[in-house]
């Protein structure tokens, strides 16, 4: 529960380093940090926390505002539910406290960017940490105050769970919530107080499989002889319509509110596209910015979709998936409406952003996009290869084919940019350990000719672990700390040097809060701090051989 300073890349931040159990203690940095990888001094001045009134968080991650509305909406009073603040969750357990449920989103470090960043949890990232000291103050809670209440992990990373189930045992995890399909976060808000009545009610303790229930209790066995422990896990596979998904009641994190469910672009290595696609009414989504203005004193507004070109589409009808230029100005023009100084979506498609030659245009007229007032956006850039994007990834393009690819992200960062939108894009490291050299070194080639391309071009490149999750769930991890190849190391060190070289140096202070004094700040301690990692994959590179040190070479001199 952090606004990260209102900087909007540095919410990747708690996918950093936190811990390092396999330093040598005679070494520099173990006499300067002990284990410590990024200072945790550093680290909780960027996380700064959010504030609370007597323990009671002022703002809290959009999902879990959903949760408590849904709660409060289906028969809950107001003094029944509390949204604790984490560093005072002691004040609200107590003998007569019947549930504790914990939002998590990257409970174990096992998120894409942080596995990139730990070396496949070789390190311990401060998601991970953090995490297991919330736990660890729930359970001290539960034992100071007398507590017998049922602590029970919900959100999108629970699937994590299942890949370190010892974890389940460690914090006395009642049980952990999932969605049917492993991976795939639950929409308990559709209907909230019934999982909540079935959980304190005890119904999940041997409840009948073969009674239809819109419920599914797992109880899965783990460990080896002697030394086995159960972890119960709950499947739920809710999709609720829009008139059913409660609106939020507190302020949202950051001034996030959602504007769509789903995706419709069904890419494999993805879980979002498994889900419906739904859409709330440009009235809806001001409903939420209002409650974030009035109670929040929010003047932006983060608006979640998992593609923001696709709203008010339906895939299944439209051709090509050619963007609904109407329904996104009605939408834009709804939320601007509310008063706020700036807006921006969450995630959206190049393809999506390029297929209507005056959506762009449009859009940033509508939300004031200029110079000084940068729209920041998250793209999936995925792999420069032409035959993984066409294997895993062939819809992400449409209304284009996969051999378009690389045109498609070259003249996406160039309409975006001309429109004042700067794309965010992340990569997939090892996509279902399927990638070939050649297909990394595509990646690097393209990153590259941007550069040369567009020497102006405004944009970042996020390298990321591929993890098992979408319709990929019965692949293997990529593993990071062990099979890195030489052109993979290429890859990061070429993403690093850009991002470094481009979006630190050029206009990191052009994007996020509107704070003149803070984004300087921040900047001024990112340049200094920028080429650390890439004296890091230098150092590893000349650590790994000549191949590895080949690679770093062949970068700095053809395609720096």
């Amino acid at each position: 529960m952090s606004t990260y300073r209102g900087i909007s890349l540095a919410t990747f931040f708690g996918c950093a380093p936190a811990i390092d159990p396999h330093r040598p203690k005679d070494s520099f940095w173990y006499k300067i940090l002990k284990d410590q990888v990024t200072p945790k001094i550093l680290f909780d001045f960027i996380c700064n926390p959010i504030t609370h009134r007597n323990g009671v968080a002022t703002h809290a991650p959009y999902g879990l505002r959903k949760v408590e509305a849904a709660l409060l909406r289906d028969g809950y009073k107001r003094e029944e539910v509390v949204v604790a603040h984490p560093d005072y969750v002691d004040r609200f357990i107590g003998p007569e406290t019947e549930v504790v449920g914990t939002y998590e989103m990257d409970p174990l470090g096992m998120g894409p960017v942080t596995m990139t960043f730990t070396y496949g949890r070789k390190q311990t990232s401060y998601d991970e940490f953090y995490n297991r000291d919330l736990h660890m103050k729930i359970n001290a809670a539960k034992k100071k105050n007398g507590s017998h209440a049922k602590v029970i992990a919900g959100a999108s990373g629970t699937w994590q769970y299942n890949y370190d189930p010892k974890k389940i045992q460690e914090y006395g995890l009642y049980a952990v919530l999932e969605g049917e399909l492993g991976g795939i976060a639950p929409e308990i808000d559709g209907h909230a107080g019934e999982f909540f009545n079935k959980l304190i009610a005890g119904e999940f303790e041997n409840m009948n499989p073969f009674v239809k229930s819109d419920f599914k209790v797992e109880v899965k066995e783990f460990g080896k002889e002697g030394n086995k422990f159960h972890g119960r896990f709950i499947h739920y596979w809710d999709e609720p319509d829009v008139e059913s998904i409660p609106n939020i009641v507190e302020p949202s994190i950051h001034g996030m509110v959602e504007v769509m469910r789903g995706c419709g672009r069904g890419c494999k290595f993805c879980d979002v596209t498994l889900r419906p696609l739904r859409y709330y009414s440009p009235e809806k989504v001001k409903q939420e910015i209002e409650v974030n203005i009035k109670k929040g004193g929010q003047r932006n507004a983060w608006l979640h979709s998992d593609d923001i070109f696709v709203y008010g589409l339906d895939p299944r009808k439209t051709k090509n998936m050619a963007p609904n230029r109407e329904a996104l100005e009605e939408l834009f023009k709804a939320v601007m409406s509310c008063g706020i100084e700036h807006t921006n979506p969450t995630h959206g498609t190049l393809a999506g952003a390029i297929a209507d030659e005056k959506l762009l245009p449009n859009l940033s007229k509508i939300i004031k996009s200029g110079p000084n007032n940068k729209t920041g956006v998250q793209c999936g850039f995925e792999t420069g290869s032409l035959r993984l994007i066409g294997k895993y990834a062939d819809r992400k393009l449409s209304p284009y084919k996969p051999e378009e690819w690389h045109w498609v992200v070259k003249e996406g960062v160039k309409t975006l940019n001309e429109n004042h939108w700067i794309p965010a894009f992340t990569l997939i490291m090892g996509l279902d350990n399927a990638e070939t050299e050649e297909d990394a070194w595509e990646t690097i080639r393209l990153i590259n000719e941007l550069e040369r391309e567009q020497p102006e071009s405004q944009f970042t490149v996020t390298p990321l672990t591929f993890v098992p999750i979408g319709l990929l769930e019965k692949s293997e991890f990529f593993d990071i700390g062990n099979e890195l190849t030489a052109p993979q190391l290429g890859v990061m060190y070429k993403t690093w040097q850009h991002n470094f070289k481009y979006g630190i140096q050029k206009f990191m202070d052009k994007t996020g809060s509107n704070n003149t004094l803070k984004k300087k700040a921040f900047t001024g301690l990112a340049r200094t701090l920028g080429g650390v990692p890439l004296t890091a994959m230098e150092k590893y590179a000349r650590k790994k051989g000549q191949e590895h040190e080949r690679v770093i070479e062949t970068i700095k001199t053809k395609y720096w």
